[in-house]
């Protein structure tokens, strides 16, 4: 069975949040207003220093019910340009990355906590073969404020993917999987090859106790960092 390089996105593929372009693009395509939610601002840049956190995660939950109402066909125009400005935001040493792993015959998954409509374009952007993310259920063209499927975070990242894996034929015990947060560990426990990218604090102490690879996208290979920075 052939294996896969699993991929978180936010941390990851970017150096920070995707929610700055996801909110933008949701305001362009109608589906936000053009006011600001109180700390959205605050809220990302905390995220951009330290990664996910319970807290932002289960407001994030929240947001399910909030987005009651949308327009499908408009929240997937937003994926579309929300993808046009994450395509500039990615790390530099990610392409070189995805290249390896499509020379050795892995298949490329996009696995993230965001809306499937707003992370399929990105992901096609980037030349991924499958993506995993959370699925808003629809009703006569909208949503409905209800998941359809797992909550793609934590132990639903690794359920979702698991069920992927099975559907399409891949050994994900053979496989890699790349993540900033220590949220994915179940999904990092599951794979031969777990790289912590850019990883938070505790996944960080997590990557040295079970001596998992530690990478930074923004440099070379072979350059160190230190929570984020350079010693040099």
């Amino acid at each position: 069975m052939p294996a896969a390089a699993i991929f978180d996105l936010d941390r990851t593929l970017l150096p920070g949040a995707s929610g700055p372009a996801l909110s933008a693009a949701l305001r362009a395509a109608g589906v936000l207003g053009d006011r600001r939610l109180p700390g959205e601002r605050a809220l990302f840049g905390l995220f951009d220093l330290i990664g996910e956190t319970f807290t932002a995660m289960s407001l994030a939950r929240t947001a399910v019910r909030l987005a009651a109402g949308w327009d499908h066909a408009a929240l997937r125009r937003a994926g579309i340009v929300a993808a046009d400005a994450l395509s500039s935001q990615i790390q530099p040493y990610v392409p070189a990355l995805l290249a390896s792993h499509r020379a050795e015959g892995r298949r490329l998954v996009l696995a993230t906590t965001s809306p499937h409509e707003l992370a399929e374009p990105i992901a096609a952007a980037l030349g991924f073969d499958a993506v995993v993310a959370t699925r808003y259920r629809v009703t006569d063209g909208r949503l409905d404020g209800t998941v359809d499927g797992p909550w793609v975070w934590g132990p639903g990242k690794l359920a979702a993917v698991r069920q992927w894996a099975d559907g399409a034929g891949v050994d994900l015990a053979a496989s890699w999987a790349y993540s900033d947060s220590v949220f994915d560990a179940p999904l990092l426990h599951a794979v031969a090859h777990p790289v912590a990218v850019n990883p938070d604090l505790r996944l960080c102490l997590l990557a040295r106790v079970a001596r998992w690879p530690v990478l930074h996208l923004d440099v070379p290979p072979g350059v160190p960092k230190v929570l984020g920075v350079e010693p040099q």
